[in-house]
């Protein structure tokens, strides 16, 4: 800065006194009781359950024996390939199988964020190959895969092995939860200490 801009800005901030700590303001917390925090959650969930469609038009039918497999960005090719053999434990199960479009779609849902917030990363979701579902073969199946295909926390799903139910059932493996996440960077920041 040259004599004449200091000169200036020395000259624009005469008379300027800095904040007291006392007039520092603070956020406000936030306002809602138990029962607006419940609303609130509740018409989160009826948005996020809107935006996943029960209309025919916007799925993909899908043959009822057809396997079925999605990878998202982000998923290691090797850690897919152990997730298709079905290496990895099952953690939990849902059978959506002979349930209305609305209510399995519900059940859905609350399952995969429930287990997604409680830790879990492998499920199993039953929705059987529907043979003989109208009106399309496999309607409940493509429904699911849509479905897990819209939610941010699924990372893959594919198409059972035999075992655990064939095409008639899906993997689905899930983002670790927040609580996952800070747990493992607290683990790599230890190991990073201990040995530098």
């Amino acid at each position: 800065m040259s004599e004449d801009e200091s000169a200036l800005f020395l000259a624009s901030m005469h008379g300027v006194k800095p904040l007291k700590a006392s007039n520092a303001v603070t956020p406000i917390q936030s306002g809602l009781s138990a029962e607006g925090q419940q609303r609130h959650h509740d018409a989160q969930r009826r948005l996020a359950l809107e935006k996943l469609s029960l209309e025919l038009n916007d799925i993909t039918p899908l043959e009822p024996h057809a396997v079925v497999s999605v990878k998202k960005q982000g998923v290691q090719g090797q850690v897919f390939k152990l997730f298709r053999q079905g290496k990895y434990d099952v953690q939990a199960d849902l059978d959506v199988t002979g349930l209305s479009l609305a209510r399995a779609r519900e059940l859905l849902f609350d399952f995969v964020i429930n287990s997604q917030a409680s830790g879990l990363r492998n499920l199993i979701v039953i929705h059987g190959t529907g043979v003989n579902s109208q009106p399309i073969p496999a309607k409940l199946k493509s429904y699911v895969a849509a479905w897990l295909a819209e939610l941010e926390v699924v990372q893959a799903f594919h198409s059972a092995p035999a075992a655990w139910g064939g095409p008639g059932a899906m993997m689905v493996m899930l983002m670790k939860s927040e609580q996952d996440k800070l747990d493992t960077a607290e683990q790599h920041a230890k190991g990073t200490h201990r040995w530098a």
